[in-house]
């Protein structure tokens, strides 16, 4: 099944089992490997499938232009029912603010000024605190702590992998 018959799938016929809803996800990164300095959550909920489809093509061209902004990190969006949801992380506010000022303002002036979306959250959060990221080295199984980005595992000197995105 292609990535685009699942989202089809998930579009046309939810899944609910319990409390649980479940639908699709999609991430876009840069190449940055920066710890995020701003994270912003936004949740969106449309009042039927055309509105659903409405958000997800201003969403589709807000990632493109997000992926220009060079303080961009990455995005993890979504849909699950009516429900959309988006976690972005930037380097800091100011190219948060930037990406948001293209395309996602006419989104914005969209939302304002017609009958458009049930409901919506955003928010933006700054870290309290930063955890370590750990690599499994492939030589050893040693876990190691590659915040400062060393290449070298420390307990039998072979190569690590890349360290991965922190977001």
């Amino acid at each position: 099944m292609s990535p685009e018959e699942f989202v089809a799938l998930a579009l046309a016929a939810p899944i609910e089992s319990g409390p649980a809803q479940f639908g699709y996800a999609m991430r876009a990164a840069s190449e940055r490997r920066d710890p995020p300095g701003v994270i912003a959550l936004t949740w969106i909920a449309a009042k039927n499938e055309a509105e659903r489809d409405r958000i997800r093509a201003h969403s589709k061209q807000n990632v493109q232009d997000f992926l220009q902004e060079p303080g961009f990190l990455s995005i993890v969006t979504g849909f699950f029912g009516l429900r959309g949801f988006t976690v972005t992380a930037w380097t800091d506010e100011d190219a948060m603010r930037h990406a948001l000022a293209k395309h996602h303002s006419v989104a914005m002036r969209e939302l304002f000024a017609e009958d458009f979306v049930a409901s919506v959250w955003t928010s933006v959060w700054t870290p309290t605190r930063m955890n370590r990221l750990w690599v499994r080295c492939t030589a050893c199984a040693s876990l190691e702590d590659v915040n400062d980005d060393h290449r070298a595992c420390s307990k039998c000197g072979a190569e690590l992998p890349e360290r991965p995105a922190f977001w």
